[in-house]
C-alpha cells in the first residue's frame, strides 16, 4: 500500500457526507465521485479494470457490483474515530497521483498516509459503503478489493489474516497493462525486523477483530504481522487457496497461535528471504524483474543496492532498467553507500535516467527531468524531483 493499508471500522460523521454521483461502470464496479470533484475518471477507471482483473484471478469473480468512490475530501471530515493508514510517508511524499490523503504519525514507526479504505456493508452510520480510493495506484485498489471480495463471503476472519492477504496481493507492479503480483512488501519486512514485539503485544494483534478499538500503531502492526505470516503461508503452498492457507495456520496454532506466528514470521524475516527475491532480478520474464525491483529501496540495504546495480549492468528491458535506476537512486537517501558504491551508482544510474526510453511519453520526460533535477540546478526547470517521481510512481512506489 502495502498497500495501504487497510480496513478499520470507520464511521462517517454527518457533516462529512456529500452527494456521490456514478460516473463510470465496469463489469464488476461502478465509480462514484463527489459532486464537483476534479477527478481523472479515465485514469481511475483504467486502474480499476486492472485491479479487478487481478483480484478475481486469485479469488474468483465478485458476486455483486462494487461501489468505488474516488475520495478527494478532507480525511478529518470523512473519517470517524481512527483513519486507516495506507502507506509509509516520511520526508518524501510517496503519493502517486493522489485524489486525496491524510497523514498520521504512528508511535515507534513514523509518518503514515491515509490512501484508501473499505467499509463493509452495514458497518457505516451513514451511507455510502464500499471502497474509497484516495489514489489511482492499482496496488492500493487491489488491497481494498481483497477486503470487498472477502466481505462478500460473509466469513468472520482474523483481522491479521485479512490484512495480511490484502497486503500480499496488493504488492506488485503494473507492467504491460496488467497487475503483476510480487508479494514481498519491503516496508513491513524492514519495520518488523526493527521492532521488538513481546508475546503480549503479538497476542493482542493476533486477537484483534475489525470491530475492536485499536490505535494507529496497532493498525499498522496488524497489517505488518499479517503480511509476514501470510507471505510464509503462500511460499509454503503457492498453489493453495487463501482458505487453505488459513486452515494451515489454524492447524499449526492448535498448540498456540503466538508460537505458530513466530515460526512463520521468523522465516519471512530471515535474510534468506532477501536473497531469494534478489534472484528474481534474474528471471526470464521482465514483468517478474520489474515487480521484484519496485520498492527494494525501502529495505535500507547496501546488499539490495549491489544486487540492483548488478542487474542494471545486464538489463536490456527499458522499463526494468528505469525501475532499477530509480530504486537505486531512492536507496541513496536511505542507505550509506560509501565511495565505491556511489561511484558505481553514478556510472550506471545517471546515464539511464538521462538517456532512457520508455513506452509512455510522459514517463520518459519525467525520467529525463529527474536526471536534470539530480545533476544540475536550473531555476527555470518546470518541475521538482518529487513531481518527476510522482509521474514515475509505478516504477518505485510500493
Amino acid at each position: 500500500m502495502l498497500r495501504a493499508l487497510f480496513l478499520l471500522s470507520i464511521a462517517f460523521v454527518a457533516g462529512g457526507c456529500a452527494s456521490w454521483t456514478p460516473v463510470r461502470s465496469g463489469v464488476s464496479w461502478t465509480l462514484y465521485v463527489k459532486d464537483g470533484s476534479p477527478v481523472d475518471v479515465d485514469s481511475v477507471g483504467c486502474g480499476l479494470d486492472r485491479a479487478f482483473e487481478a483480484v478475481e484471478a486469485r479469488m474468483g469473480p465478485f458476486k455483486s457490483r462494487v461501489r468505488v468512490h474516488a475520495w478527494d475530501g478532507d480525511a478529518k471530515a470523512e473519517l470517524g474515530r481512527v483513519a486507516p493508514l495506507e502507506r509509509e510517508g516520511g520526508e518524501r511524499d510517496e503519493g502517486a497521483r493522489e485524489i486525496g490523503d491524510a497523514l498520521q504519525v504512528v508511535p515507534g514507526i513514523g509518518p503514515a498516509r491515509v490512501r484508501a479504505f473499505h467499509v463493509k456493508g452495514g458497518s457505516m452510520t451513514f451511507e455510502p459503503t464500499g471502497v474509497f480510493l484516495g489514489t489511482c495506484d492499482v496496488g492500493t485498489a487491489v488491497h481494498e478489493l481483497v477486503h470487498a471480495r472477502l466481505s462478500e463471503d460473509g466469513k468472520r476472519l482474523p483481522l491479521w489474516f485479512e490484512e495480511g492477504l490484502a497486503s500480499l496481493y496488493g504488492d506488485g507492479a503494473c507492467f504491460g497493462k496488467r497487475w503483476r503480483f510480487d508479494g514481498l512488501a519491503c516496508w513491513p519486512l524492514r519495520e518488523l525486523r526493527e521492532q521488538t514485539l513481546s508475546d503480549g503485544e503479538l497476542g493482542k494483534l493476533l486477537a484483534l477483530n475489525a470491530s475492536d478499538d485499536y490505535d494507529a500503531r496497532q493498525n499498522l502492526l496488524v497489517h505488518f504481522v499479517g503480511w509476514a505470516i501470510v507471505f510464509d503461508l503462500a511460499r509454503e503452498a503457492p498453489d493453495a487457496t487463501w482458505k487453505q492457507w488459513l486452515a494451515n495456520f489454524e492447524a499449526d496454532a492448535a498448540k498456540g497461535d503466538i508460537a505458530a506466528a513466530r515460526v512463520r514470521m521468523g522465516r519471512t524475516l530471515a535474510p534468506a528471504t532477501d536473497t531469494a527475491w534478489f534472484e528474481r532480478l534474474k528471471a526470464e520474464d521482465p514483468a517478474v524483474r520489474f515487480a521484484a525491483t519496485k520498492g527494494l529501496w525501502k529495505l535500507r540495504s547496501a546488499l539490495a543496492v549491489d544486487r540492483m546495480l548488478d542487474a542494471l549492468e545486464r538489463e536490456t528491458d527499458l522499463e526494468v532498467k528505469a525501475a532499477l535506476a530509480i530504486n537505486v537512486l531512492l536507496a541513496t537517501s536511505e542507505t550509506r553507500l560509501g565511495r565505491t558504491r556511489w561511484n558505481r551508482m553514478s556510472t550506471l544510474v545517471y546515464p539511464t535516467l538521462r538517456d532512457g526510453k520508455l513506452p509512455i511519453a510522459s514517463e520518459e520526460q519525467a525520467l529525463h527531468d529527474l536526471y536534470t533535477t539530480m545533476r544540475r540546478w536550473d531555476s527555470r526547470r518546470e518541475r521538482t524531483s518529487q513531481q518527476a517521481l510522482d509521474e514515475l510512481a509505478r516504477y518505485w512506489e510500493e
